[in-house]
Formats: C-alpha cells, structure tokens, sequence
C-alpha cells in the first residue's frame, strides 16, 4: 500500500523560497507541491506556471486550501512571526525559514501558536542535514574524540551588500552569524552564555559614508565552559566559504575544508580550487534532506528535529552580538 503524498505550500518564493518550491515539486518523494504564495504576485504566477502549482492571491487563500498541510515559509524575515502564527493556528505544520522572528516576545508567539494545538513547527537551520555536520555532531556525542572544548566557525560569502549603517550588523547576525549560533549549540549540546562582536568595514568601499559592517568576529562562552570563535564576512569575492572546526580533548573534527570537487589545479599563475559559488550550491542536499524530513516527520507526527526552541536560541544569541556591538562589551544571552 501506498501512502498519499502530502501537500506543500511555499510562501515568499525569492531565491530561498523558489528552492524550497522546487524540492517539493521534484525532489520528496512523501509530498508535493500544491501552491505558492508570494507578494510579488508576477513572481508567484511565474514560479505556480514552472512548476505546475497554483499561484495564491494572499497568504489567507494559501491557508484556507485543504490539500496544503506544510507550510513552508522563505518570506522577508519581518514577516515570520505573523505568517508562523496564522498557519499554525489554522493547523498546518510549519517550516519556518531562519530567523523565526526579530525579537524573543514574537519567538514565544510563535512556539505558543505551535504547542496549543497540533501542529509541527521546524526552524530551517539546514546545515544540520548536512552530512558532514551530521557526522561531526555524532562523533562528538559518542565521547569517540573526547570532551568538546571549541568550536572555530568561517563563514564568507562572496557578495557584500550595499546596507545603509543603520542596519549595523543586524543583518549579520539574523541572516548569517544565527546558523553558526544555532551549529555551536547543536555540536556542543550546551546553551550559549554570552557573546562579544566585534564589527568592521572591510571593504574597498570603506571610506564611504554610511557604510554598514561587513565583517564581524563574535566570541562565544557556553553555560559548560567551552568556546566558540566565530567569523562572519560578507564580500570573500573568492567564493562561498563555510567551514566550522570542533576541537575536542582527543581529536579534532574539520568540516567543509576541503574543496567542491576534491581538486586542486596548481600553475605559474597560481593555485585554483574548484569553490562552491553560494549557498544553495554547498546546501543543496541538506536543503532537500530537510524538506524531505519534515514530510516524513508530517505524515508520522513525530516531533520535529529543529525546535521554535533551538530557533528561540538561536535569535537570542544573534540579539546579544548585537548589543554587544552596540556596547563593547560582551552581552549576556537572554534565557
């Protein structure tokens, strides 16, 4: 016997969103994509046309439809909270793109509109499907390399945006520095006590007015005594760079330091490493192992393996770098 595929909706599908859609269309074999809602309504129409779904006129209209069950949501992040809240109120299981929400009080809305009825709530922290940050995460609760003690995390992307210094590092820390707040806490299996960011322009459009930081170093304490040391640098130019190091008492854990294909190319003109160009590309089977996951867990009603409380952690850990920042100091994490 077969069981029924379930249906998946997507809202907001930009670059994140449009992935998500095209998992769920072709990729998990447990569900299908049933519709897509977008404010960009030409955009929505596009994608519903390419993929064979139905293009929704409002968020209410992508809720009301009885063949949706998941709702993933790839909106802007100031929408989070607001969508989260009204789809699981209406039931649906949620896959909440990072971050859950900008601010603790909507976090706890979010996780109250979970626990008050029956419906999943997953964060979308997919680095941890990744196969080597898996492992990692294996070998470290197994006690095979002893006591964890420090965690070394880089994370480059090769594009900086053009962000007015209002935005400060803000933008940092929920969009980027999060994954790393949430992968410590994951590896480590303990909770973030404070956090210390430091934060620059690092760029040839320094000396521009207005210039937001592109760069940030973020020291991290947990509650247990060991240490993270984060970096997070938006414009690497050279490629997209993710690569996270677990130090333990006996041995050492390396992730993502090897290059795309294993191969290097070394010239007169130098050395070339065949590079990921950006995240899709580096995440592209976590991102489909997530989706698929969540499908599954649907369909069998088990709990979630990425929590509104790991995202709820993950948020306050962002929060502090940037009081931390803001003050100079470092800032403790709220509970």
């Amino acid at each position: 016997m077969t069981r029924d595929r379930i249906g998946v909706g997507v809202v907001g599908v930009g670059i994140m969103g449009r992935r998500h859609a095209e998992n769920a269309a072709w990729w998990i074999p447990g569900g299908r994509l049933g519709a897509v809602f977008d404010a960009d309504r030409a955009l929505a129409s596009r994608v519903g046309r390419d993929l064979e779904a139905e293009a929704c006129g409002s968020l209410e209209e992508l809720l009301g439809r009885d063949d949706v069950r998941i709702v993933v949501i790839a909106s802007p992040r100031e929408f989070h909270a607001e969508q989260a809240v009204a789809a699981l109120s209406q039931g649906k299981d949620v896959l909440l793109e990072k971050p859950m929400a900008l601010s603790l009080a909507d976090c706890d809305r979010v996780i109250a509109a979970a626990e008050q009825g029956s419906a999943r709530l997953q964060i979308g922290f997919m680095r941890r499907y990744d196969a080597a940050y898996a492992e990692a995460r294996r070998l470290v609760l197994s006690g095979a390399l002893g006591e964890a003690l420090l965690v070394r995390a880089v994370h480059r992307d090769r594009e900086a945006p053009d962000l007015p210094a209002s935005r400060g590092v803000t933008d940092m820390m929920l969009e980027s520095t999060i994954h790393d707040f949430d992968l410590s806490r994951f590896l480590l299996g303990d909770e973030i006590a404070s956090v210390a960011t430091t934060a620059a322009v690092l760029c040839h459009t320094r000396g521009a007015h207005g210039h937001a930081p592109n760069a940030a170093l973020n020291a991290v304490r947990f509650a247990g005594g060991a240490l993270a040391d984060i970096e997070t640098y938006w414009g690497a130019l050279y490629g997209y760079d993710v690569r996270t190091e677990i130090v333990c008492a006996n041995g050492t854990a390396l992730i993502g330091y090897q290059p795309h294909s294993g191969l290097a190319v070394y010239t007169p003109a130098g050395a070339t490493h065949d590079l990921f160009p950006g995240f899709l590309e580096r995440f592209n089977e976590a991102y489909r192992a997530e989706l698929a996951d969540f499908v599954d867990g649907s369909l069998e009603r088990r709990p979630p393996a990425v929590t509104g409380r790991d995202g709820r952690a993950a948020v306050a850990a962002a929060l502090a770098g940037v009081a931390s920042f803001k003050s100079g100091r470092a800032e403790p994490v709220a509970g």
